[in-house]
């Protein structure tokens, strides 16, 4: 690590001539290197990554949680949806008149009212792709769940955070309070519920979640706790192959996942940043830069508010990616739906990203999450698995495009990138955590990465600027860390012309997401990983 001036620090890039893993965790990072020297394919590794941060990262996702992927295998690019659908249980009758709540609890029972869909997502990517038996792929995560692996600074933060919530949730607090204190960084946390219910994936196969034995036991611990999710919920979940959503940007193609993801905003937002010529005429921390990209900001999240829900239920007009619509909403008032009159629903979008890529231009651009920190709380007895909140973000106004219905998927903060060239050479896979804001930092590492040519690492590590606010909200301030603006009272000024107030971060803080990245250059891979978190980028 080599330090630049007085507020930033300059990290190289890793390089590797045969293959990467970006992930947010060493563990998970090592794990699936070593599946690509053991002949396993970029799917291979990536199964055994996820799983690893399922243990090792389960403040952020888990078996409980979701997962979306962009895949590019032999030249093909497709989108994986692996997010849950609610209950048939959960209506908007059974919260508003049965329980007389106004919105549906952040934490608790009755927030776990969507299917987990990762592990049958697992189980697509293995049974279309996959050359290494499932049982190999999961044992690093099955060994370091049972014996336990040293918790690191942001871990413990992450579980005192959440313990004001959750920490009288007793199958919970069994697992992450050990005596019913905080642990310190380097305790050892073992998860041996955990440990078996992914044996029996490994052995079982992923059927075991939805219809197996596993199924059972989540099922029965469902119902003692309260919540919602039955049999029935689990048996008729399915994932989703979808086409990935597209646009040119600077002559290159930029993928993104598609809706129920709202990962459309970066396309929005991309068509409509096409129409400047950013690096010609604006230095990269220019005042005159920020005002462009936070005006078109607002406009790409107004429509991410108006246009973005389960496409089941609602769907997505393609003519909206269109360069003509980009170019009419640059010329449109700024006019932000006021969604729905409830309580805000900002939270601390916990989730994890990780990218691989090989030297043959395979890759994945992967992002899974239990939503709010450790999800819902609710812990079915005996299974060790931690069942997400993602259905809290539904509403409960039957009007709104994102309404709570049985069997209905919410709008998801999920997304993740995918970058080719016009003759369709791989050229970077790259993503964030950070809920509502993932959408800004894709923008922001894209500029970066293809308007001013920076390195990957220092792109990543480079400050950021976010305006934190859900689809039922209108923004109200700007957030930028030290080093991003050249004059503050310029940036005060600006932020002031779109009806914001100026918040400061003292440092680069996890506030604005944890992202990790790859690059294909010309016979080599770049990879990056994030400062702000405990990612590591290892390459072979």
């Amino acid at each position: 690590m080599v330090a630049g001036s007085q507020d930033t620090i300059i990290r190289s890039s890793t390089i590797a001539r045969n293959g990467l893993v970006a992930s947010s965790h060493q563990l998970p990072s090592f794990f699936g290197a070593k599946i690509l020297t053991e002949g396993g394919n970029v799917i291979d590794a990536a199964l055994a990554t996820s799983a690893m941060l399922c243990v090792t990262q389960n403040n952020l996702c888990g078996l409980g949680g979701d997962l979306f992927a962009l895949i590019k295998f032999k030249g093909k690019i497709l989108n994986l949806n692996g997010s849950g659908r609610a209950s048939n249980n959960a209506t908007i009758k059974f919260y508003r008149d049965e329980r007389k709540l106004s919105e549906i609890p952040h934490r608790g029972p009755l927030a776990a009212l969507t299917v987990p869909g990762i592990v049958h997502a697992w189980g697509e990517l293995h049974s279309k792709f996959g050359t290494i038996e499932l049982e190999k792929l999961l044992r690093p995560a099955i060994e370091y769940a049972r014996n336990g692996f040293p918790i690191t600074e942001n871990y413990a933060h992450s579980v005192g955070a959440s313990a004001r919530f959750l920490g009288g949730y007793d199958n919970w607090s069994k697992i992450f309070l050990p005596g019913g204190a905080l642990p310190e960084p380097g305790y050892l946390l073992k998860q041996k519920d955990l440990a078996t219910s992914l044996e029996q994936i490994a052995k079982e196969g992923p059927s075991t979640f939805y219809s197996g034995s596993l199924s059972e036991e989540i099922v029965k611990g469902v119902a003692k706790e309260g919540g919602l999710i039955d049999q029935s919920d689990l048996q008729n979940h399915t994932s989703t192959w979808q086409t990935p959503l597209m646009t040119s940007y600077r002559d290159l193609k930029i993928y993104e996942t598609a809706p129920n993801s709202q990962a459309a905003t970066v396309l929005f937002w991309l068509n409509m940043l096409e129409e400047f010529e950013l690096s010609r005429k604006y230095a990269i921390n220019s005042p005159e830069l920020f005002e462009i990209l936070v005006e078109t900001c607002l406009k790409a999240y107004a429509e991410r508010a108006r246009h973005i829900a389960d496409p089941a239920f609602y769907e997505f007009n393609p003519e909206y990616l269109s360069k003509d619509y980009a170019r009419h909403l640059l010329k449109s008032r700024l006019d932000h739906p006021t969604g729905s009159a409830e309580v805000s629903k900002k939270g601390s979008g916990d989730t994890t990203y990780f990218a691989i890529g090989n030297s043959e231009g395979d890759s994945v651009s992967v992002i899974q999450s239990n939503y709010m920190g450790f999800g819902s709380g609710l812990v079915p007895e005996g299974t060790g698995i931690v069942l997400q909140n993602r259905g809290c973000y539904f509403s409960l106004d039957e009007k709104h495009h994102n309404s709570l219905k049985p069997g209905k998927r919410t709008f998801h903060t999920l997304c993740a990138s995918m970058g080719e060239s016009e003759s369709g050479s791989t050229l970077f896979s790259l993503g964030c955590m950070g809920g509502d804001i993932q959408p800004q930092v894709h923008v922001q590492l894209l500029t970066k990465l293809l308007d001013y040519e920076m390195d990957l690492q220092e792109a990543i590590d480079a400050p950021r600027w976010i305006i934190p606010f859900s689809i039922y909200e209108s923004p109200s301030k700007v957030y930028f860390e030290p080093g991003l603006v050249e004059s503050i009272s310029q940036a005060e000024k600006i932020a002031e012309t779109k009806a914001l107030s100026l918040g400061k971060f003292e440092t680069l803080s996890s506030l604005t997401g944890h992202a990790q990245a790859i690059q294909f250059e010309e016979g080599y891979l770049k990879g990056g990983a994030d400062i702000r978190g405990d990612g590591v980028a290892i390459g072979l």
